[in-house]
């Protein structure tokens, strides 16, 4: 895997995390559409980031697609975007049922699945999301109640 701990040294592109979201949330519209689920974008212009473009665009994909996999439908996935002094802050929101507190470390460990998931998984989403986030110099944390959705 592109992400496997210490595989590589990452490279340091300059890309606007705006944008990447932008692109993400095009590819995705289909899926929430089919899904009757509200997909949307809060953006405050453009929000540049240093790290691997492509894998900053990995981690965009799997936290959209987490969220729409566990959303039902009539629900809503929002993605945030802000710059917050010199670093960039992205968020995703969805009304699906949440991580307990409990198992909420957890789930950043790769082939972590929550007891009793319906949804199909290979518990590597948010392993890969908290290690592309890390090697750019990030932090990643969960929110939400249990129950009424999710904040990455």
């Amino acid at each position: 895997s592109r992400a496997e701990p210490g595989s590589r040294r990452p490279r340091a592109d300059r890309i606007d995390l705006t944008e990447a979201a932008r692109e993400v949330l095009e590819t995705h519209a289909p899926k929430a559409v089919e899904r009757n689920i509200d997909l949307g974008l809060e953006e405050a212009g453009p929000v540049p980031v240093i790290g691997e473009g492509t894998m900053l665009r990995e981690m965009i994909v799997n936290l959209v697609d987490n969220a729409l996999r566990y959303t039902p439908a009539g629900g809503t996935v929002t993605v945030q975007l802000a710059a917050i002094g010199r670093e960039g802050v992205l968020t995703v929101t969805d009304t699906g049922p949440g991580i307990p507190a409990e198992e909420r470390e957890q789930v950043f460990e790769r082939f972590y699945r929550i007891a009793g998931a319906a949804e199909e998984g290979s518990g590597l989403g948010l392993a890969i999301v908290r290690e592309v986030v890390e090697n750019a110099g990030g932090s990643v944390a969960l929110g939400g109640a249990a129950g009424s959705g999710l904040r990455v």
